[in-house]
């Protein structure tokens, strides 16, 4: 029996498919988590060491966003074992290859988006490999400061998350200190709106390890350098202190921003965390044990399939027809609620916000499977939808 068997349970993953296309080279997984509600979606992954134990990991994350948000839909995840850095040709025809033998999938409901390694551009090739429309209007391509307007979502969402739960916990977020991980599509929103909030982003970390100034960083000269420079934005800024990628996760802040992979805070760290709140941009950040851990210790934990769902509410208001302004709102609203309310839930009832959330999730999509909660056909899913985000 296959190893990620052990993560199988009543609700999934109810299909895995291994693609590989001889011509190019192209070896890719999908992961289908449910498909027994309207459909299923979740991005497209490119990196050389990727496992289907996570994509099974972030296509259960994906079930978790849609139905913490009173959307019915499955989750899925795709996976495609390359450098994303290859040149454009032939990242095109990998990409392409991939899409074609999605196809089927495609079709029957599954619903392909952007993540770690791909973009908007690169989830078009896929869709014209599959010879399948793109349903996307074009809102989560739209551009503001230079930057994908989903790449503004995700990071909004995640300091709308941090801002409720300082408020919460008895935090003011104007005078907080901020440790994110990863400076890149949705880092660097993290950073800007939390400047804009007043926190101080103090810490940022890459691939090349973390970048610390207890005074703060300068964010909007790095957003600039960045541009130009990648990566080496960080590299090459001066009035930082450069200390290894995992001592971001303990440094003294107030608010912690896991951002890369999942399961990076652990049963061997969590009693170093000196953060308050942790808001994440990636996708199970924090082991079950891990989580246990920092509620016993009066930590704020969101789930990050709470936190980090902006991209998934920019790709629903896209469909609804939505606006930039639309957006903005709907993630005010809709994440500050749903952080308060989890929040005293998990207070009153002694258990992790997470671990709740997923209980009730699972419990929910048990009894929509059972038929003893109602799923909704697809038209009245959007009204549900325009509703639940006040478009």
């Amino acid at each position: 029996m296959s190893h990620w068997m052990k993560f199988a349970d009543e609700l999934g993953p109810e299909r895995i498919e291994y693609l590989y296309d001889p011509e190019t080279g192209m070896k890719g997984v999908i992961v289908v988590d449910t498909l027994s509600l309207a459909g299923a979606g979740g991005g497209t992954r490119m990196l050389p060491d990727i496992t289907t134990e996570e994509m099974f990991g972030l296509a259960r994350a994906m079930t978790y966003k849609f139905t913490m948000i009173d959307l019915p839909v499955g989750g899925s995840k795709a996976g495609i074992w390359a450098d994303p850095a290859m040149p454009r040709k032939k990242k095109d025809m990998v990409l392409k290859a991939f899409g074609r033998l999605a196809k089927p999938l495609i079709e029957s409901g599954v619903t392909i988006a952007s993540d770690m390694g791909t973009d908007t551009e690169d989830v078009q090739k896929i869709y014209e490999g599959a010879g399948v429309e793109n349903k996307s209007s074009g809102l989560s391509l739209v551009e503001k400061d230079g930057e994908p307007l989903e790449n503004h979502a995700t990071g909004y969402g995640v300091v709308v998350a941090a801002r409720a739960a300082c408020e919460y916990a008895g935090i003011k977020i104007k005078s907080a200190t901020v440790a994110i991980e990863g400076f890149g599509k949705a880092g660097g929103g993290v950073a800007k709106y939390m400047v804009d909030e007043g926190a101080t982003v103090v810490a940022l970390s890459n691939i090349h390890g973390t970048f610390y100034n207890k005074n703060g960083l300068d964010i909007e000269h790095l957003l600039a350098e960045r541009k130009e420079l990648g990566d080496r934005a960080l590299t090459e800024y001066q009035d930082s202190e450069s200390l290894d990628r995992e001592a971001l996760y303990t440094l003294p802040v107030d608010i912690l921003v896991p951002g890369a992979r999942p399961y990076v805070i652990t049963k061997d760290n969590a009693e170093n965390i000196q953060a308050r709140v942790i808001s994440s941009i990636a996708n199970n950040p924090v082991t079950d044990e891990a989580d246990r851990i920092l509620f016993s210790r009066g930590i704020h934990l969101m789930p990050d399939f709470l936190s980090n769902v902006g991209g998934v509410v920019v790709a629903i208001i896209d469909l609804l027809g939505g606006t930039e302004d639309d957006l903005f709102k709907s993630l005010d609203a809709l994440v500050y609620h749903l952080t308060m309310e989890i929040l005293d839930d998990a207070k009153h009832e002694g258990i992790p916000s997470r671990i709740l959330a997923m209980k009730r999730i699972k419990k929910k999509l048990i009894g929509i499977r059972k038929g003893e909660v109602k799923s909704l056909p697809f038209d009245e899913l959007l009204q549900l939808a325009r509703e639940r985000l006040k478009l």
